[in-house]
């Protein structure tokens, strides 16, 4: 092979964005890019002459002996322990050339896709069965104690409603999650934060927890309505369901400079474990699946919050010790997103 002939294979090797290892009849690495060093984890330095050196798993050592003996091409999955590899084989003339692609954020998307499927069924089963058995009991309770109608039909409201709210709250967090076009719009977060804050005033008394509101008279934000009054709405009602007889849920509002807002949703409920906290904005994670259920929680109200807000440029913390309380801080850019999404 002349000099010229090797030096347009390196150059086509390179120019790919995948990983790309080119290899000789006889195993020798005529090229290999970046890409692929990184993807099959080669030490910088290391010696890259031959297949021996560069193809250290053995299914990709088998697949490329198999191309070359066939000249049939080959796909097949490698598995590191901090990755997810899939490795395209085929023949280029008398050369092997084996493609690389990093599927690990691939993979992980299709696992949260299986797990969101699995609990959603789940969440969506339970309901079900009960609005199956509540009416089937009607069907009884109609003719043979009468009297108990009004209790069923009113458990049957009540299974119904928690149904229509896991509904609606799968299809928010769903069309967060695709992040769409953005209907941004001036907003008066002040005004926002003390409504959506108003409407929650008489579960606050059903429980017992007293709301204290603490806003300016105006704060101009670019955002999405729909969206920040999600947010405000979880984070109260979150607020008040952990929370006891007698606690007392406290928002916040202020401005911390030109280009940035923070609202903060602080109870004196009973906290959340260390161990629990990093995964409080996961779906369907409950602290306490029980009360959760017991209240209506559908288990997406903070995984809703936490997309809402990354989609509007900003971020959410949680602070909280068992027994304590909790906070959850909220920072938004007052001028929306700081670029197209």
């Amino acid at each position: 092979m002349s000099a010229r002939h090797r030096s347009r294979r390196r150059e086509l090797v390179e120019s790919i964005a995948q990983g790309a290892v080119l290899l000789s009849d006889d195993g020798q690495v005529l090229a290999i890019n970046d890409a692929a060093r990184e993807l099959l984890a080669i030490p910088e330095g290391a010696r890259t002459r031959t297949a021996t050196d560069v193809l250290t798993q053995p299914a990709l050592a088998d697949a490329v002996d198999d191309v070359r003996a066939t000249g049939e091409p080959m796909t097949l999955e490698i598995d590191r322990a901090d990755a997810k590899l899939r490795a395209n084989v085929s023949m280029l003339r008398d050369e092997v050339l084996v493609l690389i692609t990093d599927r690990t954020e691939e993979h992980r998307v299709d696992e949260l896709r299986r797990d969101f499927v699995v609990n959603a069924s789940h969440e969506l089963k339970t309901p079900v069965t009960s609005i199956q058995a509540l009416a089937e009991a009607l069907s009884v309770v109609c003719h043979e104690q009468p009297e108990r109608v009004p209790e069923l039909v009113g458990q049957l409201g009540d299974e119904a409603a928690r149904l229509a709210a896991l509904v609606h709250d799968l299809l928010d967090l769903r069309r967060l999650e695709e992040r769409g076009p953005l209907e941004l719009a001036r907003i008066d977060l002040a005004e926002l934060v003390r409504r959506v804050v108003a409407n929650q005033i008489n579960r606050a008394e059903a429980l017992e927890v007293e709301l204290v509101v603490d806003v300016p008279s105006e704060v101009q934000v670019t955002g999405v309505v729909g969206d920040l009054e999600v947010v405000v709405r979880n984070l109260v009602r979150n607020a008040l369901t952990y929370n006891q007889a007698g606690g007392t849920v406290e928002v916040r509002l202020r401005i911390l400079d030109d280009d940035e807002v923070e609202l903060v949703v602080a109870d004196t409920g009973m906290g959340i474990d260390a161990s629990d906290l990093p995964r409080i904005f996961e779906r369907f994670y409950r602290v306490d699946p029980a009360r959760s259920r017991d209240t209506g929680g559908t288990g997406l109200g903070l995984s809703i919050v936490r997309h809402a807000v990354e989609n509007l440029g900003g971020s959410v913390e949680v602070a909280s010790q068992l027994g304590d309380g909790t906070s959850f801080t909220v920072r938004l850019p007052r001028g929306g997103p700081a670029a197209p999404r």
